[in-house]
């Protein structure tokens, strides 16, 4: 019944994309205006999580090679804005405050493109428009109740496909002719970050020959972690059998969540919940050899690092959402009530995560370890 329903959903979903589409193409009275002969100045807007921007790397990619001497700024949250730091593809970050600022800013700035990625909404959308910048297109495929951005010069025509975020976010600028077969996620840190997190590891006694693995257990999301015994259980076989070093990873209010993991374990681990900014995370990031985490931005950091990833998905999708990663495994049971997206459990067994056991994290270590 829970899979009818997911079904159905799906389909609803598909068919209010479709129908949006259509009232665009009959209604939308900006579609008429033709795209800019000169693109100088270009705004790409993302304003959802940290896995939601780093995913929009490929396209920002994209529209460099494209554009070549455009000056390509990115409109974010305060929260995001350090993952983008040294990203030669971006002339500037700009932080979304408020609507009039925002406008403000926009009409100073003299755009010719803008780009709407996430979210597609009418309020965002019309910032666009009474910013004066002069060609709009977006957005990203969405769910059914997101905006879809209504003051568009360039809606883009719905893809069903499942594929992932990378292509959705590229499917945008491809309408305007911007692609790249680089689909390589990017992040970037810094000397300082660097000295900060070699001294964390020094401190910890760990040193370059250790098998140093990673584990980032919580998500904000309670239908998307897995389970605190489960994990202990994991950490404690990885140390007896692999010798490894485990560091739990987490950021500022996590800790509560990891400390309960840690005390039902019998070894020694190392937890660095809390104590690290983005770029400091990066820099750890790059200095394990392997990333157990649940479905967070923690999976994309370490695939841009092509670091291995095991990624634990159960409501959410990995062919939407995966490690992109040359070594990485994504674990997804398919076969129970999987996929549903819903920060919630309709059937109240949690089924999706709590059917994903220890020994399948394990089986899937000794995969990537052995390659």
């Amino acid at each position: 019944m829970i899979l009818l329903s997911r079904r159905i959903h799906d389909k609803i979903a598909d068919f209010t994309m479709r129908l949006n589409y259509v009232v665009y193409l009959i209604l939308n009275p900006f579609r008429f205006k033709k795209f800019p002969k000169n693109v100088n100045r270009i705004l790409v807007v993302e304003l959802l999580q940290l896995g939601d921007l780093l995913v929009i790397t490929p396209a920002l990619r994209a529209l460099k090679n494209k554009f070549k001497y455009a000056k390509i700024d990115v409109l974010v949250n305060d929260r995001t804005k350090d993952l983008l730091y040294g990203n030669n593809n971006i002339n500037k970050i700009l932080i979304f405050k408020d609507f009039n600022t925002l406008v403000k800013d926009l009409r100073k700035n003299n755009y010719d493109l803008g780009i709407i990625l996430h979210p597609g909404s009418i309020k965002i959308s019309f910032a666009l428009l009474l910013g004066k910048v002069k060609y709009r297109i977006g957005c990203a495929k969405v769910g059914l109740l997101s905006g879809k951005g209504f003051f568009l010069n360039k809606k883009i025509k719905p893809n069903l496909r499942w594929q992932h975020k990378i292509q959705d976010n590229l499917d945008v600028v491809r309408s305007i002719g911007a692609d790249t077969n680089n689909y390589k996620l990017e992040v970037f840190t810094d000397k300082r970050s660097k000295d900060y997190t070699n001294d964390l590891l020094k401190n910890n006694n760990i040193t370059k020959n250790d098998l140093v693995i990673g584990i980032h257990p919580y998500s904000k999301h309670y239908t998307q972690r897995w389970y605190e015994d489960r994990f202990s259980e994991l950490a404690d076989n990885l140390i007896k059998n692999y010798n490894a070093k485990i560091i739990f990873t987490g950021a500022p209010g996590e800790e509560n969540y990891t400390n309960s993991i840690i005390q039902k374990m019998k070894h020694k681990s190392i937890n660095l919940v809390g104590k690290t900014n983005i770029k400091q995370f990066i820099a750890l990031m790059d200095n394990i050899d392997l990333l157990i985490s649940v479905d967070t931005s923690a999976v994309h950091i370490a695939s841009a690092l092509n670091k291995p990833v095991i990624a634990l998905f159960g409501p959410t999708i990995p062919q939407f959402w995966g490690p992109t990663s040359d070594k990485s495994i994504a674990i997804w049971k398919s076969s129970v009530c999987t996929g549903c997206r819903r920060y919630y459990c309709a059937i109240k067994t949690h089924e999706c995560m709590k059917s994903i056991t220890v020994q399948d994290i394990k089986s899937s270590i000794d995969k990537i370890l052995k390659k």
